[in-house]
């Protein structure tokens, strides 16, 4: 399922929470408000993430979920999770998991941002990664999910795989990460077709599958015939309009096999196994981290059998821009200008 249960909460309400059984990499800019480590090294860590939305969603929630407790798994510490949390809930949930001795907090999504914020002044030595959020405090860090990067890629073989000169792009609601992610999708495009036509839609919510289909209805009906998949039900959509969808956060080519020609991919681990390592070494820092293509955090799916639908020449600037993105050479612009 889709997407963007990503950078609010989702609206599920049930809470439930799970324990179980995470090495390192390199983290990035500082926000301007960072400072550097106030919190020693940890012998005994342990990992909680809370999530907006179900662990099964194949989507944000999953990426979450999956990448913090693969790397909580590789170092062999306790992991914890609490799934489909209201924003009503976000603060109690993170503060139970403070209360039974998690030491690192991963609160994954936009909307938990002032909830880490009001749980962390009670629990100075314990770090908390607010998910795509903006603010930190000496023991609060943020991450974002810069796919804007991937949608760039996504953008140019959309404009290449379409013969009616338009596209499409629906997803839930106006939020930064998200515009982030249609601007640098529209600006992919027009590298490949100047002129194409980017139709967007946001439904009004993070997940309502059946608004999402009928976006992408819409869409398909005003003559895009590749949509970028933003939300739940956009896939749904461009199986009964026979358009093609271009998948979010993981592979969702099993959605529709002959309508999603690949996916931009987030893999969180390479972000976990950093933090996890920082922290557990006392040299953690309430940065903002950022994992992208050059980190190995954002990808593209395989075509799974569809890449006739993209000219041979389109394929090869993308993967010259991959290249690209990886080694500095192009840095893909970052645009969270609100739209009409």
């Amino acid at each position: 399922m889709k997407r963007r249960t990503a950078l609010a909460a989702a609206a599920l309400a049930a809470l439930s929470s799970t324990t179980g059984c995470a090495n390192n990499a390199v983290s990035t800019a500082a926000t301007p408000s960072a400072s550097s480590a106030v919190i020693g090294p940890v012998d005994t860590l342990k990992i909680a993430i809370v999530l907006p939305g179900p662990i099964t969603d194949h989507d944000f929630n999953q990426v979450g979920y999956d990448g913090a407790k693969a790397v909580a798994g590789e170092l062999g510490v306790q992991f914890a999770y609490a799934e489909n949390v209201s924003d009503a809930n976000a603060q109690r949930t993170i503060r139970d998991f403070a209360q039974q001795g998690y030491n690192l907090i991963f609160a994954h999504s936009f909307s938990f941002g002032d909830a880490t914020l009001a749980v962390a002044k009670d629990f100075p030595k314990t770090v908390f990664m607010a998910g795509t959020a903006t603010g930190n405090a000496p023991n609060v860090g943020t991450y974002d999910n810069p796919d804007y990067q991937g949608a760039y890629l996504a953008g140019m073989l959309a404009a290449g795989a379409t013969t009616s000169g338009t596209i499409g792009w629906v997803s839930g609601m106006p939020v930064p990460n998200l515009l982030a992610n249609l601007h640098a999708y529209e600006a992919g495009a027009k590298v490949i077709n100047p002129n194409v036509k980017v139709l967007h839609s946001f439904i009004g919510s993070f997940y309502d599958p059946p608004k999402g289909k009928e976006a992408a209805i819409a869409q398909i009906q005003e003559g895009a015939q590749v949509l970028s998949a933003q939300t739940v039900g956009t896939i749904d959509g461009a199986i009964a309009g026979k358009a093609l969808a271009i998948g979010a956060l993981t592979d969702q080519n099993f959605l529709g096999p002959r309508n999603v020609l690949t996916s931009v991919t987030w893999d969180l681990k390479p972000l976990v196994r950093d933090i996890a390592a920082a922290v557990k070494a006392g040299t953690w820092t309430n940065k903002a981290y950022s994992f992208g293509i050059a980190q190995g955090s954002i990808g593209l799916a395989p075509f799974h059998g569809l890449q006739s639908r993209v000219p041979a020449d389109v394929q090869a600037k993308v993967t010259q821009k991959m290249a690209d993105i990886k080694s500095g050479a192009f840095t893909v612009p970052h645009d969270t200008t609100t739209v009409s």
